[in-house]
């Protein structure tokens, strides 16, 4: 464990993002969102991050009720799964958009964006570019791999698969996904440019891994995008009330207390991962004593790759016409010289 990043919390107890808070103070009719034609700037933040962490929670609990027993998943609960979480690289995807659509709200009223263009494109030509550059930047790395899936999802065939190991002594299972295509040689199973290959054998991505990362992005983004406000409003002489007002959309509170509640129990050691994901970086989140301060910690979890004895389960949805499949996690051994 070697680094710390911390969100304050606006308030004890509350697990809602800061930017809510922040959002809250512009008034009916302040700022430049009616001129642009867009919600109130804490509008759109609450409706992406309400979707967003109520599919999070959602699919959480079908993998979790899933991963309780050592049963293979059926054909329905596979397509469930692989349901909720391309809708939820779809939400992902529109928050972070939903970004630019905030710090438009906080500009100068000049000429409006045509309807065709990318809000992040109509941002190059102004002075205050660099500031909006470094929401991208600053997130790009943790979110392009699933900005790259999402994309193609969107322009091919591709498609969502989902992956099973039944835990040794039938002591639960451990679930994930991966994204399905077609190689070079007309095999189909995971594309090795998105799940690379380890100790020759095809992989996928845990749930109990990814869940991690899904949720510290939650914050990232919207930890990122208060920082942009709050640049432009410095740029912008925009100078908003000190005092906050009460959650406008009161189940917010309990939907970021149930996704902490739920990767929380992630922490338990019956969680495991796939054998590629012991050494990858990811954070764990925890509470600060005095429950204000939001911490998540870097950390590799060699020891929770699943361990011996586990049994692979080779499933696909099927397309009627490939007969070549990739197995994951197997390793042909007679293929070595």
């Amino acid at each position: 464990m070697d680094k710390k990043e911390e969100i304050k919390l606006q308030k004890t107890q509350s697990l809602v993002p800061p930017l809510y808070y922040t959002l809250s103070k512009v008034k009916e009719n302040e700022l430049s969102y009616q001129y642009y034609a867009v919600r109130h700037p804490g509008a759109i933040f609450s409706i992406h991050f309400s979707d967003l962490v109520n599919t999070f929670n959602n699919l959480y609990k079908k993998v979790n009720n899933l991963q309780a027993v050592a049963n293979i998943c059926s054909d329905q609960d596979r397509e469930e799964l692989r349901s909720l979480t391309q809708n939820f690289l779809l939400l992902l995807n529109r928050y972070f958009e939903s970004g630019y659509e905030v710090f438009l709200c906080f500009c100068p009223q000049v000429q409006k964006p045509p309807v065709e263009q990318p809000l992040f494109q109509w941002f190059e030509d102004k002075s205050y570019k660099t500031v909006i550059e470094k929401y991208f930047i600053n997130t790009t790395r943790f979110l392009k791999r699933y900005r790259k899936i999402l994309n193609a999802l969107k322009h091919s065939s591709n498609q969502l698969s989902i992956f099973q190991f039944v835990n040794p002594d039938n002591q639960g299972s451990t679930l994930g996904f991966y994204l399905e295509g077609v190689d070079d040689k007309g095999v189909t199973g995971p594309l090795v440019e998105f799940h690379p290959m380890h100790d020759g054998r095809y992989t996928a991505w845990s749930y109990n891994l990814h869940f991690k990362h899904f949720y510290y992005l939650i914050y990232k983004i919207a930890s990122e995008i208060e920082s942009v406000v709050s640049n432009l409003c410095s740029t912008n002489n925009i100078i908003l009330p000190s005092t906050t007002t009460a959650l406008a959309v009161p189940n917010l509170d309990t939907l970021s207390r149930d996704a902490f509640n739920s990767l929380k129990r992630l922490d338990a050691p019956v969680f495991f991962y796939f054998p590629q994901e012991g050494d990858e970086k990811t954070k764990i989140v925890s509470l600060a004593e005095d429950n204000g301060t939001l911490i998540f910690s870097d950390t590799t979890s060699p020891e929770r790759v699943i361990p011996k004895g586990a049994r692979a389960v080779m499933t696909s949805r099927g397309d009627g016409f490939s007969r070549s499949w990739s197995l994951l996690y197997f390793k042909d051994d007679s293929q070595q010289g």
